[in-house]
């Protein structure tokens, strides 16, 4: 499968570029910045995802878009980031419908979750101030797409509380809407198992139109 990766040189986005290729998927990996190694069925672009024409351009001719953009808090304010989020997901839903492609997966944010019953993690006691600005963005986008904004076959992914490098297991679970948390009360997956199971969703499309987690 022909597949776009926005995002591919992130923490998150480089496991979904290497688990889509390790799965045979020919793989365009869009970055902003960073170089890649080169590698089979890769096409390496950098490109602004918060232009329409430029993601219309990429993404023509592909099956899936995952996007796994993040404009990340270490160089940009929480206020700022929301910004970049709002701006470059408008571009992306634009792009893409524009080239014609329908299956879109948006590897977004934790907030949107439901920490307890009618009680979504953003809104939490634990959740960290300094992250809310951004995380009620991210937020809008989950909402927007199931108030049918965007007339696309889309996924949504949340991850956990905790993302970071570990080990590849292939085995977690999978939720919807709760936050997912271990009998300790961890709510945590490594970037590897997450790739892994937003790859699965690309095969076998299980959330059309709704939204997973996936946690240990």
């Amino acid at each position: 499968m022909p597949i776009v990766v926005f995002g591919a040189s992130g923490n998150i986005g480089s496991d979904i570029r290497k688990e889509a290729l390790s799965r045979g998927h020919r793989v365009t990996a869009v970055t902003h910045s960073a170089d890649l190694e080169p590698a089979e069925r890769l096409t390496a672009l950098k490109a602004d995802i918060a232009d329409p024409e430029e993601v219309a351009r990429i993404v023509v001719g592909h099956d899936a878009v995952i996007s796994a953009y993040s404009p990340g808090l270490r160089r940009h304010s929480a206020e700022d980031a929301a910004v970049l989020i709002e701006k470059a997901h408008a571009s992306l839903f634009e792009g893409v419908k524009c080239a014609g492609v329908r299956r879109i997966l948006i590897v977004g944010g934790v907030g949107s979750l439901q920490a307890s019953p009618g009680v979504d993690v953003v809104d939490s006691d634990f959740y960290p101030a300094d992250h809310r600005a951004h995380t009620l963005r991210n937020r809008e986008i989950p909402r927007s797409l199931r108030r049918g904004e965007h007339d696309l076959d889309w996924t949504y992914v949340s991850p956990p509380l905790s993302i970071k490098a570990g080990e590849r297991t292939g085995r977690f679970r999978l939720g919807e809407d709760a936050l997912l948390r271990d009998e300790a009360g961890e709510s945590r997956i490594s970037d590897a198992d997450f790739a892994i199971a937003i790859v699965d969703e690309l095969d076998k499309g299980q959330f059309i139109r709704r939204r997973f987690t996936a946690a240990y």
